[in-house]
């Protein structure tokens, strides 16, 4: 329940509804000093055309990037006990980003089958010598992100849809599956025009994904 999450979580996930609602792909991010303070925001912003974020419009506009955007380096000594947390798993580009800023604690919501990078962090010595720790939270989280993500492809239906729910799919069909069943059904373009806040979304997503048997199974 929405209740049960932390601060960082609530916020990385309201910016992702966030960028649903900018029709861009939803996903959060907030960073976090050693002291659990949250020092900054991002969200995607890819496909935000209003927005007047330097990296908007572009294809690094990712939720990650844009958060660390904000860390000027002598403002931020300590970044190495700072702690990103997103809605999804990073990919490559924001991997290098944060391996190259100096974030070294990352927590994600959910694995990325088609674009996540996290199994880079063993793949040469150099990536080695700088101990990041990637942790991934619990499945629930997992299954209401794949939800919401595979419910923005299934409205938006870009041309590899198909290859990235399959992906998803392999480890999460739960999502997928509910994200096709709320889709269907107008449930996010509803939650649109009624103005409903993500505590509410939250709730009644997870509510129907602890109904599903096969959520179930696998917590």
């Amino acid at each position: 329940m929405w209740r049960d999450l932390n601060y960082a979580w609530q916020e990385a996930f309201s910016l992702a509804w966030e960028s649903f609602k900018k029709n861009t792909i939803p996903i959060g991010a907030v960073i976090v000093d050693e002291n659990g303070k949250i020092i900054s925001r991002g969200r995607n912003r890819i496909f935000d055309t209003l927005s007047n974020n330097p990296l908007a419009g572009t294809g690094m506009a990712h939720a990650e990037t844009t958060a660390m955007l904000a860390l000027k380096r002598e403002e931020h000594l300590n970044i190495k006990k700072y702690t990103l947390y997103t809605t999804m798993e990073p990919c490559p580009m924001c991997f290098g980003a944060m391996l190259m800023v100096g974030i070294r604690n990352i927590k994600y919501a959910a694995r990325d089958g088609y674009a996540g990078a996290t199994e880079l962090n063993d793949k040469m010595s150099y990536i080695k010598s700088k101990n990041m720790n990637f942790s991934r939270e619990n499945e629930e989280l997992e299954a209401f992100q794949i939800c919401l993500q595979a419910a923005y492809e299934y409205k938006t239906q870009h041309i590899l849809q198909q290859a990235v729910l399959d992906s998803w799919s392999e480890y999460c069909s739960n999502g997928v599956l509910l994200a096709k069943e709320l889709y269907e059904e107008g449930y996010f373009q509803n939650a649109l025009s009624m103005s409903k806040p993500i505590e509410k979304i939250y709730d009644e997503i997870t509510d129907r994904l602890y109904k599903g048997e096969s959520f179930e199974k696998i917590i």
